[in-house]
């Protein structure tokens, strides 16, 4: 019965100290990554293909990290204009730590080689467009936001296909869009593009976009079809006209400050799920797009441009004057 007794406690005190290894082990682990909470900016709502890659990219983060790192997605602008979360990023995180921007806005940040990629017409279609990005002019690119003292880290490129206008008025061509007020992202590179066309451009807060299309303040705007679909902008301005004038992918962007303090357990955790995300990214944009222009025909006018190449000649001038000291680059990125 002792001998017994002694086996019993000689298996409990192993057992024990199985459970408690593990736990260490666990707790290592843990240790290893160490645990952190991200805020994620996006500007569109909850449904829009690009604010499903955020989602998706949380996701992975906390399944990579064992749960030990989380982000927080905020959809439809509530952390502020794309301006706003980017000068967040370079503050050093905090209210943003992770903003999925557009390379269109990034010429102002002195961002110019990834600002080539939102030059009017440069993409043929998405297949040009991948093969750009996932090449090795995609990869040095990612990494200029942090080679030119940006304090912006580059993630991974996102996409949601070419931008079009669209306008509160019939119209049956892009001659029909000279002179309007049309809204436009808050950048030199896009006021410029639209100039070129005969629009004027008018800069207007992506949250205030839809009153003032009602309202009449602008007479229009520019949207791949997710924008205009998921915002509902058909409601006010069921008038769209596909030009393709920018296919400029989107980038996620992360504030160095917030880089710089993680861990490489961290950091890995963080570009494997960027890398996922852009992956998901990719994989779903086509299909996305398909179901999206039947809905969007079934709501508003769509117009197809006929004479597309007087369009882009209207447009060069601006291409000249934006990829100047860069002509060696835009050639490669167009040769892809």
């Amino acid at each position: 019965m002792k001998k017994q007794f002694v086996l019993l406690t000689a298996l409990l005190m192993m057992l024990s100290a199985m459970v408690w290894a593990n736990g260490q082990g666990e707790a290592a682990a843990e240790g290893e990554i160490g645990k952190m909470k991200l805020t994620y900016a996006e500007l569109n709502p909850d449904g829009h293909p690009l604010a499903d890659v955020g989602y998706y990219f949380a996701d992975k983060v906390e399944e990579l990290s064992g749960g030990a790192m989380t982000v927080q997605v905020f959809t439809s602008g509530i952390l502020g204009s794309e301006k706003e979360s980017m000068q967040a990023l370079q503050v050093g995180g905090g209210s943003v730590d992770i903003f999925r921007g557009n390379t269109n806005a990034l010429s102002d940040f002195n961002i110019n080689k990834l600002s080539l990629f939102s030059m009017p017409y440069t993409f043929r279609d998405r297949e040009h467009l991948w093969n750009v990005l996932e090449s090795e002019i995609g990869e040095a690119y990612l990494k200029e936001p942090q080679e030119v003292g940006s304090k912006m880290v580059g993630l991974y490129y996102v996409e949601e296909g070419a931008r079009h206008f669209f306008t509160t008025a019939p119209i049956s061509s892009m001659n029909d869009l000279n002179g309007k007020k049309m809204r436009v992202p808050k950048t030199q590179v896009m006021s410029d593009t639209v100039k070129s066309i005969g629009i004027e451009p008018t800069p207007i807060d992506w949250g205030e976009l839809y009153s003032s299309l009602s309202t009449g303040v602008v007479d229009g705007a520019e949207q791949p079809f997710a924008g205009y679909y998921n915002n509902k902008f058909y409601e006010v301005s069921p008038y769209y006209i596909l030009d393709g004038h920018t296919y400029s992918p989107g980038i996620t962007l992360m504030s160095e400050a917030v880089w710089n303090k993680m861990s490489e357990a961290q950091q890995a955790v963080i570009m494997e799920a960027s890398a996922a995300a852009q992956a998901f990214c990719k994989a779903n944009a086509a299909k996305v797009d398909a179901e999206l222009i039947g809905k969007i025909k079934e709501v508003a006018t769509v117009i197809e441009v006929s004479d597309m190449a007087a369009v882009q000649a209207k447009t060069s001038p601006v291409v000249s004057k934006y990829i100047a000291g860069l002509e060696d680059e835009m050639a490669a990125i167009l040769a892809k």
